[in-house]
């Protein structure tokens, strides 16, 4: 009868390590996410871009462009689920553009803007970029 109880007291205690081992969330996902990037290059007499791609679970969309201080950028998002992109200055962190599907502001530097598109689950979008 002891020998049992031992036993128990024993697989009790693997089971609660086991359970206490903390989980991956979503976003701690998002920071392994693999990274396909493209520069975004408006054709001749036009300041928007229309890109329609799909994007897998697992992988984030990062599409680059040069602006300068004192422009109008736009940025539309067209998708299901939880499918968001976060907007990137020379200098870091948009704040209002961070986890959102649409977006519009003045750009108060000059130089090179990220947009990055994460998502937790494989979807096909449509990203507009305009600058003004």
């Amino acid at each position: 009868m002891n020998q049992i109880i031992k036993k128990i007291t024993a697989y009790l205690m693997i089971l609660t390590a086991i359970l206490s081992v903390p989980t991956i969330s979503n976003s701690q996902n998002r920071a392994q996410d693999r990274e396909i990037r493209q520069e975004i290059r408006f054709a001749r007499g036009s300041n928007s871009k229309i890109i329609k791609k799909q994007i897998r679970r697992g992988f984030s969309h990062t599409y680059t462009l040069r602006a300068k201080r004192g422009q109008r950028m736009q940025v539309v998002l067209t998708t299901r689920g939880e499918t968001s992109f976060t907007v990137y200055s020379p200098s870091g962190v948009i704040d209002e553009a961070d986890g959102v599907k649409n977006w519009r502001g003045d750009l108060d530097e000059s130089g090179e803007y990220q947009i990055t598109i994460g998502t937790d689950t494989t979807t096909n979008y449509t990203l507009e970029v305009a600058i003004k």
